[in-house]
Order: structure tokens, then C-alpha cells, then sequence
């Protein structure tokens, strides 16, 4: 078990360390280290992997009246100072976009690289923010339950074992604060600021993604210039999770495209 304190906050990770390129793997709102199971054991052949429970989450336990998900994006950039890692790519599913986004704006020397698997980190200008509000304005409302908004409908029905499994990992989170999910949405960054950063890009969604629609995902990749698109069929919102071969391939194909 290890820790970085900041402030008084401990930040939960694992690393398999060695001098390889680093990953840093960002996890969703229904999500922690434990989330990327499936992906560490494939990329750490390859890779350095640092998984992390982000501020919140798991046994990252925010101190009292921190900053919450604000902090998310400076979190990422304290742990590679901790573990004294120059730069790193970051894969970043659903929350963790938001986590990836603001440490590239704010330190885009950093990142060789980063995935926004089923994440567009709130990117947004006028158009996306119309393509959203569309969007919303034609689709159901969220299940009350988290993991159920998390997975997608033909995953649940066809791997209810894993899809327990899904829930049983989110259910080691403390409950988010009642204003959580308000202050996430509130945090915008302007697309163009992000491309900006000029870090090579991926953005993957999948089908059956109810949360962050795939054509959200596909307006915001149009407006990165150089970004890759990629949508999965048959797969919710937690992609990683539920077509983890596709994913890994499709990811790890990207990375290799720009491994340093």
C-alpha cells in the first residue's frame, strides 16, 4: 500500500514501477484503482502502470471542506512529482476526463499522451455545449443507480458475474456528497484551450453509452484537431470493463503510436 500526502490529503496508488514509459490510469465516478484489473496485468508488459484511487474515492478519502473534484487535475500532476516520473500518458474513463483534461491545460509538458475512453473531460464550446443540450433534451433519464448507468444493457444481461463484480468494486467507495456531481459539471474547460496542449489524443466511446453519448464524443474529437476517434460496438459506458480486448487493443495500438 502507498500513499502521497498533499495537504494534509492522502492519495491512494499502486505502480509497477520500473523505467518503462509510465501509464497513469484515471478512474470514473463508479470506479477505483481496482477498476482496471483487465488493463494493468496487459500494459504493464509494455509499460509502467500507476493506478490511483482519485480524491474521494477508495482510500483516497478527501480531507474536510477540500476542494473536491476541483482538485482532480492537480492531483494527477502531484503524483508523477511524487514518484518523480517526468511524463506520462494518462487513460482517463467517465470522471477521470476531467482529471486528465485539467492536468494537460495546466501542464501539457507532461503527457506524451491520454485516452478520453467514454469521457469528453467537459470539454466544450458553443457547438458542443448545443450538441449536449440536444442530446439530453431526446434521451431517457439515468437509472437511479450508478453501476446500472455505468454498464451497458447487453453486458448486464450477458455477464451478470462481471457485472456483479462491477458493482461489488464501486460499492468500496464512500458515497459522493450530495453536491458532487454538480460541482464535476460545473468544472468546463474551453476545447480550445485543450488543444492548445497539443498532447496527441484518443477519444473512445461505444454504443450503448447513455451518460456521455458517442456523439458527444465525436463532436468534441472534431473539434481536436489530429485527435483518433474510436466507437465500440456492443458496450456501455465502462468500455474498458466490458470489452476489455477491444479496448486494450485499440488503446494500446494508439500508445505505441506515440511512446516516447
Amino acid at each position: 500500500m502507498a500513499f502521497m500526502t498533499k495537504d494534509g490529503f492522502r492519495l491512494y496508488y499502486e505502480d509497477t514501477g520500473g523505467d518503462a514509459p509510465a501509464i497513469v490510469f484515471l478512474h470514473g465516478a463508479g470506479g477505483n484503482h481496482l477498476s482496471w484489473w483487465q488493463q494493468v496485468p496487459v500494459f504493464a508488459e509494455e509499460y509502467r502502470c500507476i493506478t490511483v484511487d482519485q480524491r474521494g474515492f477508495g482510500q483516497s478519502a478527501d480531507v474536510p471542506g477540500g476542494p473536491g473534484p476541483a482538485a482532480l487535475g492537480a492531483d494527477a500532476i502531484a503524483l508523477l512529482d511524487h514518484l518523480g516520473v517526468a511524463r506520462a500518458a494518462l487513460v482517463a474513463q467517465s470522471m477521470g476526463g476531467w482529471a486528465a483534461v485539467g492536468a494537460a491545460v495546466r501542464a501539457p509538458e507532461r503527457f506524451w499522451a491520454i485516452v478520453l475512453a467514454n469521457t469528453v473531460g467537459n470539454l466544450t464550446n458553443a457547438d458542443i455545449a448545443a450538441v449536449r443540450q440536444r442530446l439530453a433534451a431526446v434521451s431517457p433519464p439515468h437509472p437511479a443507480v450508478l453501476w446500472h448507468a455505468a454498464l451497458g444493457a447487453t453486458f448486464r444481461k450477458q455477464h451478470p458475474i462481471r457485472s456483479f463484480l462491477y458493482a461489488q468494486i464501486s460499492a468500496l467507495n464512500a458515497p459522493l456528497s450530495a453536491d458532487f456531481r454538480d460541482q464535476l459539471q460545473r468544472l468546463t474547460t474551453p476545447v480550445e484551450r485543450y488543444t492548445a496542449a497539443r498532447v496527441p489524443t484518443m477519444f473512445l466511446t461505444s454504443d450503448e453509452d447513455g451518460l456521455i453519448w458517442p456523439e458527444l464524443s465525436q463532436t468534441v474529437h472534431q473539434h481536436v484537431p489530429s485527435s483518433r476517434f474510436e466507437r465500440v460496438e456492443a458496450a456501455g459506458h465502462s468500455t474498458y470493463f466490458e470489452r476489455p480486448d477491444v479496448f486494450n487493443r485499440e488503446v494500446g495500438a494508439f500508445l505505441k503510436g506515440h511512446r516516447p
